[in-house]
């Protein structure tokens, strides 16, 4: 008689755990990727009456009499099944498809999660929003990869130098419609000539230095003949400017330039004059240069009183440079270029590391070519230079590569988000704020990158969703209410037999 009540008890003492975990499963039916729980059950002890006995020659055997006490918890699961994907547009939000975790640690211990909806902190570090758990990957230094894994740090401002230029493209159209240039092209009045107004062409790009300084690059190109041009850097190409003030009426003054750095120097073609009133004296004859150090510059023409002048100088180097700052391009008469010319810039830069710019001039159809149109477009780009910049924002993809994006327009890897694979994820122990410990049945983490050591991959901008299926749990807690509701009625009916026992006495 008892042992039916107990039995009751069971049941409803068991029944009542699986509806604590339905419970739990529908109050996390929003939280972000959270894992549902399963509860299955045992029977419990089974009380021998009798034991079996072997057949014997003249008739069959019997099998043991048992008496079952209950039932009891047999396990209670973690389903790792995936979850859905939802789409937030929050670029620190990261989602997991496959069966890996995020690492994440506080101090020098390890936890693992798959809810990844981090935050940038203070110090610019990956975290947790419920505890503060740093991500953890690899870093990059100067584009590369680091060893060790450690806390990814993101700070808004880091600095990233500056890339001098060192090759710069030189392509598009020469109009073979353009007149013979006539004259010389280094004296400026011609340029003006009518007959010269379209036979001459110049583009310009800016470069950078060591520093992350721009200068203005220029190059002049002017037809020579039928299927030939020549073309220069034009001298003012990276000069520095500096204004001073004169007066007409006082000697021919001596104007000090800056000493170059070693290695270069100023030449007196490579020193311009001119003043507000439109007045160019950059011819050597209009001026007398004295020879340093440092150089100087002697001005013969007369001048406004007071008026402003502008001194413009550009340093070369005294050794050959290892191309050319000038040349003639030919062409064959169907508009492609035939010469193979490397032409070189090299400029210093004070305070900064020399310039040294190759200029590459592409032939075929795609280059540099001759042909009829209404004017040239040959230009000077695709230079590989930029100036110093700051990280204004980043992008991670689904390896977990965190690309940083600069103010200078260019990017940079900043870090690789880790995961942890496990032998037996449903093995790991749930400690709260989502987060999960090894047990001594999930086995040790595995380390390695999305779509690389792991076979999972990332999605930014979306989380992953609880994988709790509402339906299943209604349909488990109905099931879950009809067994306590079976389990009572046990215990009421062995309540009422044992009444009805105690009743015999009278």
């Amino acid at each position: 008689m008892l042992r039916s009540l107990f039995a009751g008890v069971s049941g409803l003492r068991n029944h009542q755990v699986r509806m604590d975990v339905i419970g739990n499963n529908i109050a996390n039916v929003n939280t972000v990727a959270f894992k549902a729980g399963r509860v299955t059950f045992k029977e419990g002890f089974a009380q021998l009456l009798q034991g079996a006995s072997r057949p014997p020659g003249d008739q069959g055997g019997i099998n043991p009499i048992q008496i079952g006490l209950g039932m009891q918890i047999g396990s209670i699961d973690q389903i790792f099944n995936q979850g859905n994907i939802e789409t937030t547009g929050l670029g620190t939000d990261i989602a997991i498809q496959g069966d890996s975790l995020f690492v994440v640690r506080k101090g020098n211990q390890s936890f693992y999660t798959r809810s990844g909806n981090f935050q940038v902190d203070a110090l610019g570090q990956l975290v947790s929003p419920t505890n503060g758990f740093v991500v953890q990957g690899r870093m990059y230094e100067n584009g590369l990869l680091q060893d060790g894994i450690q806390d990814i740090r993101l700070p808004f401002g880091q600095k990233v130098s500056a890339r001098p230029t060192s090759e710069v493209t030189l392509a598009g159209n020469l109009n073979a419609s353009s007149p013979i240039f006539q004259g010389d092209f280094l004296d400026p009045a011609d340029r003006a000539l009518p007959v010269n107004e379209k036979a001459w062409t110049e583009t310009q790009i800016a470069v950078y230095d060591s520093q992350g300084t721009k200068h203005d690059v220029k190059i002049q190109m002017w037809k020579t003949g039928a299927n030939e041009w020549q073309w220069q850097l034009d001298p003012s190409t990276s000069a520095s400017r500096q204004s001073f003030e004169t007066d007409s009426n006082s000697p021919p003054t001596a104007i000090a330039l800056p000493t170059p750095p070693a290695g270069y120097e100023i030449l007196p073609e490579n020193v311009r004059v001119t003043s507000p009133t439109g007045a160019n004296y950059e011819t050597p004859a209009a001026w007398s240069f004295t020879a340093g150090p440092p150089p100087g510059v002697s001005f013969t023409a007369n001048m406004p009183s007071d008026s402003a002048i502008e001194v413009s100088y550009f340093m070369s180097p005294t050794a050959a440079a290892t191309g050319v700052n000038g040349g003639t391009l030919t062409f064959d008469p169907t508009g492609v270029m035939t010469t193979n010319i490397t032409a070189a810039i090299d400029f210093a830069v004070p305070g900064a590391n020399p310039v040294q710019v190759d200029i590459k001039l592409a032939g075929g159809v795609n280059g540099l070519t001759q042909f009829a149109s209404t004017a040239s477009t040959a230009v000077l780009r695709d230079q590989d230079g930029y100036t110093a910049g700051s990280l204004q924002n980043f992008s991670i993809d689904r390896f977990g590569l965190i690309t940083g994006f600069f103010t200078n327009g260019t990017t940079s890897p900043l870090g690789k988000i880790v995961l942890a694979d496990f032998n037996n994820p449903a093995g790991l122990l749930r400690v709260g704020d989502n987060m999960y410990q090894e047990s001594a049945n999930s086995g040790s983490a595995v380390l390695g990158f999305a779509l690389e050591g792991s076979q999972s991959q990332m999605t930014a901008g979306a989380l992953e969703m609880s994988n709790v299926d509402l339906a299943q749990e209604f349909t488990s807690m109905i099931v879950a209410q009809r067994g306590f509701q079976a389990n009572g009625k046990v215990v009421s009916t062995s309540d009422e037999m044992l009444q009805e026992l105690m009743n015999v006495k009278r």
